[in-house]
C-alpha cells in the first residue's frame, strides 16, 4: 500500500509566482508538491529569467551537479559549466517535468492586498485572486537598467558604450576599454584580448577571484563541502560545531583563510603562465589577503581563463584607477592617464530591483533601501503577510536555497513554524544587513544573497522546518568531505509533509479523545 501521508491534501490554495527564472520554477515545483494549485506568470516570451538575456559566450560559474533541480537531475549531458543555452534548455525541461503552470507574455500589471490573500491584474483587464504571493522577479533588475555611473562628459565620446553585448564581433580590430571588476567585466576583457586591437581594464578595486582548479583539485571540491563552507564567517551559524569553531577557534579560521588565500595568488601565477615575466606583474589585479574574506559574496567571480595569461603578457592592460571623464575618442582616468577607445563596455554591476506591480505603501518598504529589501530569513518582509521571495537567499548552492526556502514559506504559511514577532523578525534582518555592511565587500544587493554562506543558510533554515540539516550521514567522512548539490535536499519535501501528516494525525486523535472523554 502506497503511504498515504505523503500524499498532499486537495488543493489548499491558489499560489502566484512572478518570474519564470530558476528560482521562480524552484518555488513554484515546491509549492504544488505541497499540495497547492500554482500559476507561473512570466513577462517575457520564454523561461529562464537572467538566462534567457545575458551575453553570448557566457557559461555558468557553478559546475553542473551543483546547479540543478533536486528532483530532476540533467536529462541531458551538460559541459562541466553548463552554457547559457544548455541552462535555458534545462530550465524549459524541469518545466515541463515539473507539470507547472507557466504564462509566458504575461506582466503582472498590478498586486493588490487584500482580507484574504493578493489580487493580480493584467494589462488585458483579467484579475486573479490568490492565497499567497511569491517574488522571482530575480536581484538584478534586467540588461536594460544595468548600472552607468553619471561619467563627466560620457555624452562627448564619439564610440559605443555597452552594457551588454549580442555577438563577440563587437571587440573586432577595435580599441576597447573594460571598466569594472565582476565577471562580466572578465569576461568581456577576456574575450575582448583575443579579438580587439587593444584591451585596457579599469578598475577602482580588484577583487579575489576564484580559479577553476586549485592544484589540479577542481574549486568545487573545497567550496562545496562542508569542510570549507563551515569555515565561512557568518550572520549565523545553524549547527553546534560551526558555532563552536567560529567563538571559540578564531585563529584556525584565520589561518585557514590566509593560508587559501596564498594557495588562490600561487595558482592565479601559476595561471598567468609567467614563463619569465616577472611576477610583479600582476600586482594590479591581485588584491591584499585582508580582502580575501570579505571578497567571497554574492558577486564573487570565477576567474576566465586566460585572463590573468592576457594581464602578464600584455593582451591586457590593467589600471587600478577610476574614469574621471569621457573625451571625443576615450577615457580619462583619475591620475591623467588617457586611453584611446572606440568601444568603451560599462560593466559597473546593478542597481538594487524596484517591484512596480506593487502599491506604494509596499514599494517603501522594498524599494530604496541600500542592498535591496531586508527580508527574514532572507525570504519574507515582516510587514507584509502572504508574500515571499524566491532567489534573495541567492548562493553558492543556489537551486538548493530556493527550494528550501519555498518550503520554509509553506511550513510559514501554514502555521507548522512559529515565527518571532514582527518586530523580532526585522530586527533580525537588520542584524544580517548590518553584519554584511561590516565584514563584505560592497554588492548593490547585498541584502538578497547568501553567497558563500550557504551551508550555514542551509542548517538554520532546515532546522527551522525541524528537518535534520545532516544529509550524508551516517556516512561522516562524506558528511565532512563530500560535495554537496541539490539532490541531497530532495527528500526534504516529503520529509516534511510525512512530519506534518503525523502532527496533524495526532492531533486529530487528541482531539477524538477529548470529546469522547
Amino acid at each position: 500500500m502506497p503511504d498515504r501521508s505523503l500524499e498532499p491534501s486537495p488543493p489548499a490554495g491558489r499560489v502566484a509566482v512572478i518570474g519564470a527564472g530558476v528560482s521562480g520554477v524552484a518555488a513554484a515545483n515546491v509549492w504544488k508538491r505541497c499540495g497547492y494549485e500554482v500559476v507561473v506568470f512570466e513577462a517575457s516570451s520564454q523561461v529562464g529569467g537572467q538566462w534567457a538575456q545575458t551575453y553570448p559566450g557566457v557559461t555558468l560559474q557553478n559546475s553542473a551537479p551543483q546547479y540543478q533541480f533536486g528532483a530532476f537531475p540533467w536529462p541531458f549531458e551538460p559541459d562541466r559549466h553548463p552554457t547559457g543555452e544548455q541552462v535555458l534548455r534545462y530550465v524549459q525541461a524541469a518545466v515541463e517535468h515539473f507539470g507547472l503552470d507557466v504564462r509566458l507574455s504575461c506582466p503582472v500589471a498590478s498586486a493588490r492586498r487584500t482580507e484574504g490573500g493578493w489580487e493580480l491584474s493584467f494589462a488585458d483587464g483579467v484579475v486573479e485572486a490568490f492565497d499567497y504571493l511569491v517574488v522571482a522577479t530575480g536581484q538584478y533588475p534586467g540588461n536594460d537598467k544595468k548600472r552607468v555611473p553619471p561619467f563627466e562628459g560620457i555624452e562627448r565620446f564619439g564610440g559605443a558604450v555597452l552594457t551588454n553585448i549580442d555577438t563577440l564581433d563587437v571587440f573586432d580590430g577595435q580599441r576597447v576599454a573594460v571598466i569594472g571588476f565582476g565577471k562580466t567585466a572578465l569576461d568581456f576583457a577576456t574575450w575582448s584580448a583575443e579579438r580587439a586591437a587593444s584591451t585596457h581594464h579599469v578598475f577602482r578595486t580588484p577583487r579575489w577571484t576564484i580559479p577553476l582548479s586549485l592544484l589540479g583539485i577542481h574549486y568545487s571540491r573545497p567550496f562545496f563541502a562542508r569542510i570549507g563552507s563551515d569555515m565561512m564567517p557568518s550572520w549565523g551559524h545553524g549547527v553546534l560545531h560551526q558555532r563552536l569553531l567560529h567563538r571559540h577557534m578564531g585563529f584556525v579560521v584565520s589561518g585557514f583563510w590566509s593560508f587559501i588565500a596564498a594557495l588562490f595568488r600561487s595558482q592565479h601565477r601559476r595561471d598567468a603562465k609567467l614563463q619569465g615575466v616577472d611576477a610583479s606583474v600582476l600586482d594590479v589585479v591581485l588584491p591584499p589577503a585582508s580582502q580575501f574574506v570579505p571578497d567571497l559574496r554574492s558577486a564573487s567571480a570565477l576567474a576566465p581563463p586566460r585572463y590573468y595569461e592576457h594581464v602578464a603578457h600584455g593582451g591586457i592592460t590593467a589600471h587600478r584607477a577610476t574614469v574621471a571623464s569621457f573625451f571625443e575618442g576615450g577615457v580619462e582616468l583619475d591620475d591623467g592617464s588617457r586611453i584611446e577607445a572606440d568601444v568603451v563596455c560599462v560593466c559597473c554591476g546593478n542597481d538594487a530591483p524596484t517591484y512596480p506591480f506593487f502599491s506604494d505603501d509596499i514599494r517603501g518598504l522594498l524599494e530604496d533601501r541600500e542592498g535591496g529589501p531586508a527580508l527574514y530569513r532572507h525570504l519574507v518582509h515582516p510587514q507584509i503577510d502572504g508574500l515571499g521571495f524566491s532567489g534573495y537567499n541567492h548562493g553558492f548552492l543556489h537551486i538548493a536555497l530556493a527550494e528550501v526556502g519555498a518550503l520554509w514559506q509553506v511550513a510559514a504559511f501554514q502555521g507548522d513554524l512559529e515565527l518571532p514577532t514582527p518586530d523580532e523578525m526585522a530586527a533580525s534582518a537588520q542584524r544580517v544587513a548590518a553584519w554584511k555592511q561590516a565584514n563584505s565587500s560592497f554588492e548593490s544587493t547585498c541584502n538578497l544573497a547568501v553567497s558563500t554562506r550557504f551551508q550555514q543558510h542551509l542548517d538554520i533554515l532546515m532546522g527551522d522546518l525541524g528537518l535534520s540539516p545532516w544529509r550524508h550521514l551516517p556516512n561522516l567522512p562524506a558528511e565532512l568531505f563530500a560535495r554537496y548539490d541539490p539532490t541531497h535536499y530532495a527528500g526534504a519535501v516529503d520529509e516534511y509533509l510525512l512530519a506534518r501528516g503525523k502532527r496533524r494525525a495526532k492531533g486529530q486523535r487528541q482531539r477524538v479523545m477529548e470529546l469522547d472523554g
